[in-house]
């Protein structure tokens, strides 16, 4: 083996670029021939230590000890740039498809090695559900290339198992993960760009790639698709700097000094997604229901789940008129005298307890809720942000008699409105009074408008309404309580599926890096649907956790003959593996042995 130094000029560019690699030697009836047997990059080390070092890493992979003692950084590079050269004769090798007959080999115990691990638990069953669903033919079909289908599986498998940023991915695929094995791709030279490009190439088609999944999620489980659910969230960004899409709005993650992004999200009963659109961080919630209805057609007549934010009585007639019905949290009171006796009990466990009392008006049923966990938990809202309020107000009422305190009436407005915006739940309810002469204000005062309204907001009671007048009260009440579904698959999106962080600065970056979470969820969905059918009820990032302990490793070892024996193999399943297996009948031990000798 030696060092050879390569220089390259690129066409139509100035500069020179020095590299080196190592190389062997070898006859041919032709003559002798060079072979290049690794990309070192650019050596730092001086030339007449070139050949030491090419030495050096020769006996390591032989299993031979040094008679001459190197120094630290030539010893520190032939042990990184031998494992290289093990590890890409490793990937040349076939997995052995059949267990070979039982061998017997002497090897020296002092020179066991183990190197390479890389996490393969959770790549294993994230691939197997992304196949099963499907999404490699969907891709061939749209004209994707092979390796092209391959890199947007490890794109969404990255997702899940490690959520993050493109940069972030890439680092977890060359340093932490067996996904190149699993995918049979040399990804060594994979470049964030290459990941973008792939992105970039999904997002031209999504709908066609959302209703593909969706089309196979129905086929698979069976979906009956009878019931929608709609809701929005938005995401904040990591950059000051807005955009078409990116733009300041109510985020409801209280950064508000963040650009957003909304992201609508259509369910149906079962938690699948069927639609997902994004607008910008300032859209008005109820004005991007139209564009969901579009999508959801009219053919069947389907049952509307929405949130109050949306639920304005336009869009309830809207619903109508495209030929749905509607469950939507009421908006207003309706007024209604109800007697005691009057509630029902219609859910009662360990942790809730909810009364309600249903009746008809006009063509829409109405049922009123009251639950006292509810009203626990939004008196003890109330306290806390009424006492912040109050002793605010009460601190910028101070300051007028401070020395440099803050007495301008201007200032003092502005100084009231940050204070109301952090307390909004609570402001609303508030009449507030600034006296002020010569544009100095002299006082503060404030007073709660109307006691009755402020205790009926935090009362733990809601009105359900809906068109279908064939729903029970426990019906009603149910259905609503799966507009929880939106909100679990939210919270997935931005802690399981890396949502946030973004850091994105183009709108197309932005969008390809929320597709490509949208396509993680369908991924999640089904493995979850599918270990609930196999009474596994672990959120997602225990399962993660709990299968990352199954790796690849390479061991190596120096045989009695003078062989270096080097062996990549899978660790032994656990006890959830084997569940993972039998619920999603796939093998518990993912790929095979790999066996060289040097």
């Amino acid at each position: 083996m030696f060092i050879k130094e390569v220089t390259k000029k690129n066409k139509g560019y100035d500069k020179t670029f020095v590299y080196h690699q190592l190389v062997e030697s070898y006859r041919t009836e032709k003559g002798p021939r060079q072979r290049k047997l690794l990309n070192l990059g650019k050596l730092t080390i001086p030339k007449d230590q070139w050949k030491t070092l090419a030495n050096r890493i020769e006996e390591i992979i032989s299993g031979q000890t040094s008679l001459i003692e190197v120094d630290e950084q030539i010893e520190q590079l032939a042990q990184r740039y031998a494992s290289l050269l093990i590890q890409n004769k490793l990937k040349q090798e076939k997995v052995e498809k059949k267990e070979s007959p039982q061998e017997t080999e002497t090897i020296f115990t002092g020179s066991v090695k183990f190197r390479d691990a890389r996490s393969i638990g959770g790549e294993y069953i994230s691939l197997m559900m992304l196949r099963k669903l499907k999404f490699n033919e969907l891709l061939k079909k749209l004209g994707f290339k092979e390796k092209d289908i391959k890199l947007a599986e490890l794109l969404i498998v990255g997702r899940l198992v490690h959520p993050s940023s493109e940069w972030a991915t890439l680092r977890w695929v060359k340093k932490q993960s067996a996904i190149d094995e699993l995918l049979e791709l040399d990804l060594s030279r994979l470049s964030h760009n290459k990941l973008y490009r792939i992105t970039d190439q999904l997002l031209e088609h999504k709908d066609k790639i959302e209703n593909g999944l969706v089309e196979q999620e129905r086929l698979l489980f069976s979906l009956q698709e009878k019931i929608i659910l709609y809701d929005l969230t938005n995401t904040y960004f990591e950059s000051s700097r807005t955009s078409e899409l990116k733009a300041r709005g109510r985020s409801k993650d209280k950064r508000h000094d963040m650009p957003l992004v909304t992201l609508g999200l259509v369910l149906d009963e079962d938690g699948f997604p069927k639609e997902s659109r994004l607008f910008s961080g300032n859209v008005s919630e109820p004005e991007t229901l139209s564009k969901i209805l579009d999508t959801i057609g009219g053919k069947v007549r389907k049952l509307i789940i929405l949130d109050a934010g949306i639920a304005t009585e336009e869009n309830l007639q809207l619903i109508t008129k495209r030929g749905h019905d509607y469950l939507v949290v009421s908006r207003s009171k309706p007024e209604i005298e109800i007697e005691e006796n009057a509630f029902k009990e219609i859910n009662h466990d360990q942790r809730h307890k909810v009364e309600a009392y249903l009746y008809r008006k006009d063509k829409e049923l109405y049922l009123y809720c009251r639950s006292a966990s509810r009203q626990k938990k939004e008196e003890a809202i109330r306290q806390f942000h009424q006492q912040r309020f109050e002793a605010e107000l009460k601190y910028a009422a101070e300051s007028l008699h401070k020395k440099r305190g803050t007495k301008k009436y201007p200032k003092v407005l502005e100084r009231i409105g940050r204070i109301k915006e952090r307390h909004a739940k609570v402001a609303y309810f508030y009449d507030i009074t600034v006296e002020h002469h010569n544009g100095i204000v002299t006082e503060i005062s404030w007073k709660i408008k109307d006691e009755q309204k402020m205790d009926d907001r935090f009362s733990g009671t809601y009105y359900l309404r809906t068109s279908r007048l064939d729903l029970t009260d426990r019906e009603i009440w149910q259905l609503y309580i799966s507009l929880t579904d939106v909100e679990d698959g939210f919270r997935s999106l931005k802690s399981e599926l890396g949502l946030r962080p973004n850091f994105h600065q183009k709108d197309k970056r932005i969008e390809g890096h929320i597709f490509i979470s949208i396509l993680a969820f369908h991924v999640l969905i089904s493995l979850q649907k599918q270990l609930h059918d196999a009474g596994v009820y672990h959120r997602w990032t225990t399962i993660r956790e709990l299968l990352s302990v199954q790796q690849r490793v390479s061991v190596e070892m120096k045989t009695q003959k003078g062989d270096l024996l080097v062996i990549r193999d899978t660790t032994e399943p656990e006890a959830i593996h084997y569940l993972m297996a039998q619920a999603f009948k796939i093998k518990p031990k993912p790929l095979g042995m790999k066996k060289i000798r040097i």
